[in-house]
């Protein structure tokens, strides 16, 4: 269900309508980015990443999960 392809073809993520809906979602530019290696630089800056790594640290640190 959560698959690229499956998600991909909902037409919410298609038009930005949900079926029977009349009011457009904010455009899906806001919600979707490619995703590439390293393109979070472009996107967040120091302080975001801060935090980011500080909230990853304090909710999955403790399974040791090693993130790089």
């Amino acid at each position: 269900m959560t698959s690229f392809e499956n998600l991909s073809n909902l037409e919410v993520n298609k038009s930005g309508l949900q079926q029977g809906e009349r009011v457009a979602l904010p455009e899906n530019r806001l919600y979707f980015r490619k995703g590439k290696v390293g393109d979070l630089e472009n996107h967040f800056t120091d302080e975001m990443n801060e935090k980011i790594d500080k909230l990853i640290d304090e909710k999955l640190g403790h399974t040791g999960l090693v993130l790089k």
